[in-house]
């Protein structure tokens, strides 16, 4: 039988579809791959190869913060990828990071055996260990502090204002300074090195510091939370809200002349990380292994008020998610329904198991029991396309933009956004006319 070329072309190609890449990872014919994301919707924002050793070591996790995506692998890395570019910065010089580009590796204590996974805000990112917690610049890297905890911390710690918030141990919340050399009078609040002007308010580099010589009203304190918290805690309105396992949801918040504090009893502990969306909060508390309830709590200045509670037939698990006046509350079976904002109304159920990822490009993006990437109409619940994930195997839950972000072991990950929507950073001349977006790095 006589084989003509193209028809070995064509084998050949569906071999390399199909066949296991055992020497590198294969973005071509995936959701990475540019072309295909074009033909469901999405363009690819950005797509990079994460610096570090893959034969030795592998991606552990990715965490999505504020202008950032921070990816850890095993040996203890952290690396900064720029996720977006305020408006503010348009105009700043060339040859700046761009969107994508890996901004710092920073290389944490190998003494320190459990970190929580990072969190970014006011201008750092905050690493919390067993007994350290750690404050490095969001754009360059540097440690800008640390500081010694009194006992273990027990969750990713939450940045608020001027203010970084630690759980540690025995129902306590650590209270440190965003900047513990920030000027106490005036209105400056700058980083102080030795040798440079003291009022410039661009970011300097600033060696670690020890909390043990700073101002009073930077000094850190102990806020009691009278039990162990469910969740770590959450930033809301310059400070910090949080809810503990016997169910009190606690807010602390800055007034004049001192902090308040605001608390509000569920009866139960949440079923998970509790949602605030604008002034009102959302969290499920269960019954029993198949009934639960999914309240609503408008956080008015001086008091919370329970809005409503919808009663449902099934117990709760995860957080609950929203998308304009829906929320999106996941079921222990795996499934998911979705309930009014405005009032709790029930609206539909999607009954198959799936973990949900992201909200982008007005679809859920969800994981399925197949370990297959999937999307659901938040209008109606109905399954619309489904992906291989290979080799994008870690789950990358985005509850901060309307991204969707993949990774894989090796250390690509890549962001993926609707072709209708416009990026803070972009013009209307960044566009390549084959999809590309030309301030990508290549894997």
């Amino acid at each position: 039988m006589r084989f003509t070329f193209s028809i070995l072309l064509v084998i050949s190609t569906l071999c390399l579809r199909t066949m296991p890449c055992q020497s590198a990872e294969r973005v071509w014919g995936t959701l990475g791959d540019a072309f295909v994301a074009e033909n469901v919707g999405l363009r690819r924002e950005w797509i990079v190869q994460v610096p570090f050793d893959s034969h030795a070591t592998r991606l552990t996790h990715v965490t999505i913060a504020e202008g950032l995506v921070l990816a850890s692998t095993g040996d203890g890395s952290l690396h900064g990828i720029a996720a977006s570019v305020e408006p503010a910065e348009a105009d700043l010089p060339t040859g700046l990071p761009t969107v994508g580009s890996v901004l710092w590796t920073h290389h944490r204590d190998p003494r320190t055996k459990s970190y929580f996974p990072p969190t970014a805000g006011s201008g750092i990112v905050v690493i919390a260990g067993d007994f350290v917690v750690t404050g490095i610049a969001a754009q360059s890297g540097h440690t800008l502090w640390k500081y010694p905890l009194p006992s273990p911390a027990t969750g990713t710690p939450a940045i608020s204002g001027d203010w970084v918030y630690v759980p540690i141990e025995r129902g306590r919340l650590l209270r440190l300074p965003v900047n513990p050399l920030r000027k106490t009078s005036g209105l400056e609040n700058t980083l102080v090195t030795s040798g440079q002007d003291e009022t410039t308010t661009q970011e300097t580099e600033l060696k670690a510091v020890s909390f043990n010589d700073v101002d009073d009203d930077t000094s850190p304190w102990q806020i009691s939370t009278h039990s162990s918290l469910a969740f770590p805690p959450l930033p809301i309105n310059k400070g910090v809200l949080w809810c503990t396992t016997a169910g009190t949801i606690s807010r602390f918040l800055e007034a004049t002349p001192d902090w308040i504090r605001l608390e509000f009893q569920l009866g139960r502990p949440p079923s998970g990380q509790l949602l605030i969306s604008n002034d009102s909060l959302f969290t499920a508390i269960n019954s029993g292994t198949s009934a639960s309830d999914v309240v609503r709590i408008d956080l008015l200045p001086t008091d919370n008020v329970f809005a409503w509670r919808e009663p449902l037939t099934d117990s709760v698990r995860g957080a609950i998610w929203q998308l304009d006046n829906t929320i999106f509350v996941p079921l222990s079976t795996g499934g998911l329904t979705a309930l009014a904002a405005e009032d709790g109304r029930w609206l539909w159920t999607h009954s198959k198991k799936i973990q949900l990822l992201t909200i982008a490009a007005n679809k859920l993006w969800c994981l399925d029991d197949m370990e297959r990437l999937a999307t659901v109409d938040p209008s109606d619940g109905r399954r619309l396309q489904q992906f291989c994930l290979d080799p994008f195997s870690i789950p990358v839950v985005n509850r901060h933009t309307d991204r969707l972000i993949l990774a894989s072991p090796g250390g690509i990950i890549t962001s993926l956004v609707s072709r209708r929507q416009q990026s803070n950073n972009e013009t209307e001349g960044n566009t390549a006319t084959n999809g590309e977006n030309p301030q990508e790095q290549q894997p």
